[in-house]
């Protein structure tokens, strides 16, 4: 650290970075890891973490730089929550993926009949551990700070659903191609339909010709 900066300051700034470099930057990879992407919002708050940092570098006094870092450190919170809140509107679009991918696909039947309970309930577990994690985040500080709790549950709550979700692909797969057999078999039955309807049209139409036919046949 630069001699201009003051024990307290110095310990303060170890504190900031402590908890960037133990909880946001895991957080951050996993988010990358699963959006594919590095979120620009919390880029955003980044800058706005080192733009404050950086300030007391320059002639402010203890107690400025102080003001400087609590507000580095509510960019660093916003940008932890952020990562949460991202994480779980990604869980919830992979959710509504997999329900408009089987929307034609019955469910029920997979695994017994246990398979769709059990989603259905996970699900909405998960859901409402990320309206708790939501009201927390909306309070003031310290209370705000348990968001953080809250937010890793939901994130595991949605977790636990997309695990039940990979552990029933065989079902999942079964289901899928029995449902086509069946499309199969109704467009076979349909066109066969089609075909007989056809043959009885066409006999009605000629009834006439074929029962006078037939009475000439007899009369010769």
């Amino acid at each position: 650290m630069s001699s201009r900066l003051s024990a307290e300051t110095e310990s303060e700034l170890y504190s900031l970075y402590s908890q960037y470099t133990d909880s946001l930057k895991p957080l951050l990879a996993f988010v990358e890891t699963k959006l594919l992407e590095f979120p620009g919002p919390i880029l955003n708050e980044l800058r706005a973490v080192n733009d404050h940092v950086s300030r007391c570098f320059s002639t402010l006094s203890a107690t400025e730089c102080t003001a400087e870092i609590g507000k580095a450190k509510g960019h660093l919170t916003r940008a932890m929550l952020d990562c949460y809140k991202l994480l779980l509107v990604s869980y919830e679009g992979d959710i509504k993926m997999f329900y408009e991918q089987y929307k034609d696909i019955s469910l029920a039947v997979v695994n017994d009949g246990r398979f769709l309970p059990e989603l259905k309930e996970k699900h909405k577990t998960a859901q409402a551990k990320s309206r708790e994690a939501k009201i927390l985040e909306s309070k003031s500080f310290p209370e705000k700070e348990k968001a953080y709790e809250a937010y890793q549950e939901a994130v595991l709550a949605f977790e636990d659903v997309m695990k039940l979700i990979e552990d029933n692909t065989a079902g999942l797969t079964n289901a899928s191609q029995y449902a086509r057999k069946q499309v199969k078999a109704q467009i076979g039955y349909c066109v066969l339909s089609a075909i007989i309807g056809c043959l009885l049209t066409i006999l009605v139409d000629k009834w006439n010709v074929i029962a006078e036919w037939i009475i000439n046949l007899f009369n010769h």
